[in-house]
């Protein structure tokens, strides 16, 4: 059973640029692409892909003084090998516990 065969990942192969952190000229890629988001929506936006290639999104509300960040993967427990079943919902608890 193939949960995801309607799903399309977005093309994140194409748009990004290379650059380096200022200080530790660590290496990570900048998509450089339009991004679509509402006349009304007055926060910036950054994408930026990792050595490791995870996509990070940077949301900077102007309006708040705190920080937050949240983490989404496309997997669960419909991808737990066979001999580990419940192996996604312990790492949910410890992630978020």
């Amino acid at each position: 059973m193939d949960f995801c065969k309607n799903y399309s990942l977005p093309d994140w192969t194409s748009g990004f640029e290379q650059r380096k952190t200022s200080v530790s000229q660590l290496p990570y890629e900048e998509y450089t692409g339009p991004m679509e988001k509402s006349a009304s929506d007055a926060n910036n936006y950054r994408l930026i892909r990792l050595p490791n290639n995870l996509v990070v999104m940077c949301v900077q509300d102007a309006d708040t003084e705190g920080a937050a960040a949240a983490l989404s993967v496309d997997v669960g427990s419909n991808m737990d090998p066979v001999e580990l079943q419940g192996l996604a919902h312990f790492l949910e608890h410890m992630l978020f516990m």
